[in-house]
């Protein structure tokens, strides 16, 4: 989290929001059971409770779809950098083998690609900065794939044809970390979770006030412990705005591995 002290604000500022508006409307409920309790409207006090257990219900089964939708898209990610570091190091064991005049190159290169790629990831939240660093990983593709090329015309070998096949592995990968990172929760499933959570916590609120009774419960309790459980799915969904992180240490582990050994 101290890489990214700017971060944690936007995290914050979610969670205040959802929170405030919850229990602003966790107060109104209240004072609308309220009325119902001093106008003694026994018909409509009655069906307060069974409305309240199918939203909550309903918010129940809403959370646990967008919680399992964000994990699943949180291990991909988490995955993906496993299989990314795999593949460079691949890359990079099959370039000793190229003809010597393409060996140093490719390997620079790939050192090149593999530093800009785990600088994107720490600056991730910024658009513009991981715009030009996924341009510059880009560059450093197609730079690759020249001296792939020219190194097939020249080595027309199994060797240099396996040295292929993990380069475009790799590339490959790179793009499907690329999609990842893009595939987020649908705006049209996060309105309808926060529709619903404000419908229960404004139900859930008017029961108590249609009691006469404040319940702590449910005009201070319920609408924190959504706003929480919102905030982390908000969290999964983006690991490089807040408190859950990928861990990028797979990359980093390969970074040093193949520093020059003067440098190790």
């Amino acid at each position: 989290m101290s890489e990214f002290p700017g971060i944690l604000s936007n995290q914050w500022i979610f969670f205040l929001t959802v929170a405030a508006v919850l229990l602003s409307l966790s107060e109104c409920g209240y004072r609308i059971g309220l009325r119902l309790f001093n106008a003694k409207d026994e018909a409509r006090r009655s069906q307060i409770s069974g409305v309240q257990g199918a939203v909550l219900g309903l918010l129940g089964l809403l959370v646990g779809f967008t919680f399992s939708m964000a994990l699943s898209r949180y291990e991909q990610r988490r995955d993906l950098v496993l299989k990314e570091a795999n593949a460079i190091g691949t890359t990079w064991l099959r370039a000793g083998l190229l003809p010597e005049a393409y060996r140093a190159p490719v390997k620079d290169l790939l050192r090149r690609f593999l530093d800009v790629r785990v600088e994107t990831q720490k600056v991730a939240n910024d658009p513009a900065r991981l715009a030009e660093g996924l341009r510059k990983c880009a560059e450093i593709e197609n730079e690759l794939w020249q001296h792939a090329e020219a190194a097939a015309k020249v080595a027309p070998t199994p060797i240099t044809a396996t040295f292929i096949i993990t380069l475009n592995e790799m590339i490959d990968t790179d793009a499907e970390r690329i999609t990842a990172g893009r595939n987020i929760i649908p705006g049209g499933v996060w309105l309808l979770l926060l529709v619903v959570a404000a419908c229960g916590c404004l139900i859930s609120a008017c029961g108590s006030g249609a009691q006469g009774v404040r319940s702590g419960l449910t005009d201070v309790f319920l609408p924190l412990l959504i706003s929480v459980v919102i905030m982390l799915v908000f969290d999964l969904t983006h690991p490089h705005q807040g408190f859950i992180s990928i861990d990028q240490q797979p990359m980093v582990d390969l970074q040093r591995s193949m520093l020059p050994p003067a440098a190790k």
